[in-house]
């Protein structure tokens, strides 16, 4: 799908004193070279641990290292393992002063760009892990997706659900001191279970997580995706270890669930962006609402929807008026008030139920938001700012989706944004899954009406940029099965912008 936010700008790194990319590989050919040279662009130094490759590939780095000096390449005599080589890497980074590692697939997979990102991360909480949380496109196997999630379910389960997003994706920060003692006592966690298992050895070893939401894509074989993957062998080896550790975190039951308890306060006083934290703004805002159903409705729509996160993080720090449009509850004012953020908050929704309890609430706690009732086919709000258009467009024939996307991109200012929440028709499994439980609302009394058509990538796209506007699609599925997409799309600053506003 198109994109102008994604590419990012590589720079000359300086080397880092405490901070490494360790790149284990083992016969991935010739993208391992173009996955080198990517990392080298964003990071230094880079360390690959080549596993008793019998590809060639390391004499081609070796050669490379000869001219690249944050270039260092480790062979291993026979292949041992993804988590034998990450072992002998983390180990050989603590005796050369390093304090943490940053690990990432030698198959391309993994985004170079994004590693500036994770080392932030790792350097404003050094004493915690970065875990990737994996944002799949559609070139993701349905059945890799899928077998993730149960992975997911058992690792959360052995850790008493103490923040592992994804507990198989291999781009992670690992403070190297906390590892090396995690592998020194188990002899496990030396192969494909290496990922999962030691996510859930550096929890009980009193290791917090972080997630950071990552692009992935799958490649093919004419793009030189390789994988080491056997379905039967590595899943009988994951089907152990999950049972290994199940009886391992019965014993530890009590320490996981104190310590569960003490982070939990720590969170809530300490970091206002912490899943905890979130958690207790949510629960302000839904016991602020007279009818039981919406507190219920609020509480759960709130705790399982990465909507408002992400809204959030589009919004952060841009100023301006913010219109939500289709704005129900009031939800997302709400969320981004209790967030802090300063912007003056209007929505607009044809259900005049819920603008009277929204309008209720806003009045009595929140009096930088205004809501209003109106519908979009009759009359459009004149505004000028950033706007929200949450999942609303399906309601519209074209022609009418048509003139809404143009109406609303001519309502953001030089420097706003646009973010539209929407499911996008396609062949996926999750559009159906969409399309049932739009059904299924409107069969409810949920919503006041039925879906009429979802828009296509390609047509909102076509329509935003005709009105001057850049942007791109992302992939917003969290943990639901809905083939949801945040839609980002900005208008730039012209110079006759900059000029307008000077004079003003």
């Amino acid at each position: 799908m198109p994109s102008d936010f994604a590419d990012k700008t590589p720079r000359p790194p300086r080397p880092s004193a405490t901070h490494l990319v360790l790149i284990p590989s083992y016969n991935t050919g010739a993208i391992l070279l173009q996955t080198v040279t990517d990392a080298l662009k964003y990071w230094a130094p880079v360390w690959v641990v080549v596993d008793g490759s019998t590809d060639g590939s390391a004499e081609r780095l070796e050669e490379l290292a000869q001219s690249e000096p944050n270039l260092r390449v480790i062979r291993q005599p026979t292949n041992q393992g993804k988590g034998a080589a990450v072992y002998r890497g983390a180990r050989e980074a603590l005796e050369n002063g390093f304090t943490h590692i940053l690990c990432m697939d030698s198959d391309g997979q993994h985004p170079a760009p994004e590693i500036p990102e994770y080392m932030a991360s790792s350097e404003l909480t050094p004493g915690r892990m970065i875990l990737g949380n994996p944002v799949f496109d559609h070139s993701a196997p349905t059945v890799r997706v899928l077998g993730r999630e149960l992975s997911n379910f058992w690792a959360n389960l052995e850790t008493m659900w103490c923040g592992i997003g994804d507990s198989l994706f291999g781009m992670r920060v690992y403070p190297a001191k906390q590892l090396v003692e995690v592998m020194d006592k188990t002899r496990w966690a030396r192969r494909f279970d290496f990922d999962p298992e030691v996510a859930v050895r550096l929890i009980w070893h009193g290791v917090r997580p972080v997630n950071v939401n990552t692009p992935v894509r799958y490649l093919t074989k004419e793009e030189g995706g390789v994988s080491h993957f056997h379905y039967f062998r590595d899943n009988v080896l994951l089907s152990w270890m999950h049972a290994r550790l199940v009886l391992g975190a019965l014993f530890r039951l009590p320490k996981l669930l104190t310590a569960k308890w003490r982070w939990k306060k720590e969170d809530v006083r300490d970091d206002p962006d912490s899943e905890s934290a979130l958690r207790a703004q949510c629960r302000r805002i839904s016991r602020l609402y007279d009818y039981q159903w919406f507190r219920v409705y609020s509480r759960i729509k709130l705790k399982t929807d990465p909507l408002y996160e992400g809204v959030y993080e589009a919004l952060a720090r841009r100023s301006g008026p913010i219109l939500d449009l289709g704005c129900g509850l009031g939800l997302l004012a709400f969320y981004l008030k209790e967030k802090g953020l300063p912007n003056t908050v209007y929505g607009v929704d044809y259900d005049e139920g819920k603008i009277r309890a929204a309008s209720k609430i806003a009045a009595e706690h929140y009096p930088e938001v205004k809501f209003f009732h109106g519908d979009l086919r009759q009359k459009f709000p004149p505004f000028q700012g950033n706007v929200a258009v949450l999942d609303i467009l399906q309601f519209f024939k074209p022609d009418e989706q048509k003139i809404i996307l143009q109406k609303v991109a001519q309502c953001i200012m030089p420097g706003g944004i646009l973010i539209i929440r929407n499911a996008l028709r396609d062949d996926s499994w999750r559009f159906r899954v969409t399309a049932w439980g739009d059904s299924f609302a409107r069969w409810t009394f949920w919503m006041k009406a039925s879906a009429v058509y979802y828009p296509e990538a390609d047509k909102v796209d076509e329509i935003l940029r005709s009105e001057g506007l850049v942007g791109e699609f992302r992939p917003l599925w969290g943990k639901t099965p809905f083939n949801n997409y945040l839609i980002l799309f900005r208008r730039p600053v012209t110079s006759e912008a900059l000029v307008g506003s000077t004079q003003q």
